[in-house]
């Protein structure tokens, strides 16, 4: 009669399912990567561009200050999100999450610099406009690596 032993069966059980194991942490750290990337495009978008395009942060708008002060928490909210987003990258093998997570640091800087100007109340046109090239310069890198990063609507406390 055969009789195996139970370490032997638990490695040929670990050889056989690491790669698949790999494979699956993959989609689910690319499926992640997106969703921190698409919450802080949501909140860019919803809180800071709209608002921007339609004059909201002009001096004399109704509600102006408070409207920079929400677009201020609303790209902290976003620094966040990026910054998880960077950490995901550090210890990846996957492509698409090496190359798109070189472009966030610079990024990261850039939203908390002006989340921090507007949430001072102080409007930095130069830097939302700058904020948007940056935010469709990696929208469309990762549309050409075959992956869309889409607006992910999320609660923000307080806005």
């Amino acid at each position: 009669m055969f009789r195996m032993r139970p370490a032997l069966v638990l490695t040929s059980a670990l050889v056989i399912a690491a790669p698949l194991q790999s494979a699956h942490a993959t989609a689910l750290e690319k499926a992640k990567f997106v969703f921190h990337l698409g919450a802080a495009y949501y909140a860019f978008n919803t809180w800071v561009w709209k608002p921007y395009r339609q004059y909201k942060f002009q001096v004399g708008a109704p509600n102006q200050k408070t409207n920079i002060v929400k677009a201020g928490a609303a790209l902290l909210f976003a620094g966040y999100q990026v910054n998880s987003a960077i950490k995901m990258t550090r210890n990846t093998q996957d492509p698409f999450l090496k190359s798109i997570g070189g472009l966030l640091p610079n990024f990261r800087k850039s939203l908390t610099a002006v989340g921090n100007d507007l949430k001072q109340g102080r409007f930095n046109e130069q830097g939302i406009q700058q904020l948007n090239r940056s935010a469709t310069q990696l929208l469309n890198a990762a549309q050409q690596q075959g992956q869309t990063i889409r607006p992910v609507a999320v609660p923000i406390p307080g806005l």
